[in-house]
């Protein structure tokens, strides 16, 4: 409708992706339209192994600072690859600090915990120098923090970083599965961060059949069934956000 969009989403996907990964992408085409999204997809490697991804976010939080204020996003969305979405109906709006109380307006980055720590698959971090600041440490941390050990690599980075007292008061740990939700087993009992009806979308790190578990959720998703696109009033996200904010 021609309103400027205040939260835009960001990926990568390139090399040779499986189809999986293409159709997972394709699956966020009704979420960006029915939200006025844009989305920024890289097609290519900028540096080596995964340091492409904070470089990345980087030059767009820095390309968007290039415009005019009144022009800029207000927020990105990072995505992994291997994200489907489930409910296009799902603004990311919902899950953000409200708008209308400044107790949350030093809150510059969401973030969510599994087993093994920060998953930073999925995660909102607010337009500004501060994000900036961030991720230009995320990626000279290597370099001038060699003697660290960083099991998973720009996560680990990160992990590290949003600990610091530089950083650490502007950052929120959420409920995984707001934005970060993992598959859950069939006929199994659901854990609080597997997804169920309604929730956004689902995750795949560290699977390792991930194709094929990929492939189930996408026939999901694509049948785009009522009982799983449902409006947002109908889902959890009102009750869980405003008790949580």
């Amino acid at each position: 409708l021609g309103a400027r969009p205040r939260i835009g989403k960001v990926t990568i996907l390139f090399g040779t992706p499986s189809q999986a990964y293409e159709r997972a992408l394709r699956t966020h085409e009704l979420h960006d339209r029915l939200n006025n999204y844009p989305l920024h997809v890289l097609r290519y490697s900028l540096l080596d192994d995964v340091w492409t991804k904070p470089a990345y976010i980087l030059s767009i939080l820095l390309r968007e600072l290039a415009k005019p204020k009144g022009e800029r996003l207000e927020w990105l969305l990072w995505v992994d690859g291997d994200t489907i979405i489930l409910n296009p109906y799902v603004p990311i709006e919902s899950l953000l600090p409200p708008e209308d109380d400044p107790e949350w307006d030093d809150v510059h980055l969401l973030v969510s915990h599994d087993w093994n720590g920060l998953n930073n698959g999925v995660f909102p971090v607010r337009v500004n120098i501060w994000s900036v600041e961030l991720f230009s440490a995320i990626l000279s941390f290597r370099f001038y923090r060699p003697e660290q050990h960083l099991q998973f690599r720009d996560q680990s980075a990160m992990d590290f970083l949003i600990q610091d007292e530089h950083f650490a008061p502007n950052v929120i740990r959420t409920p995984q599965r707001w934005f970060n939700a993992y598959q859950g087993e069939h006929n199994e009992t659901l854990e609080a961060f597997q997804v169920r009806r309604g929730d956004l979308l689902v995750h795949f790190p560290g699977v390792g059949d991930r194709d094929e578990r990929m492939r189930f959720w996408l026939s999901r998703a694509e049948k785009h069934a009522p009982d799983w696109e449902v409006e947002l009033k109908h889902t959890s996200y009102p009750e869980e956000t405003r008790d949580f904010w």
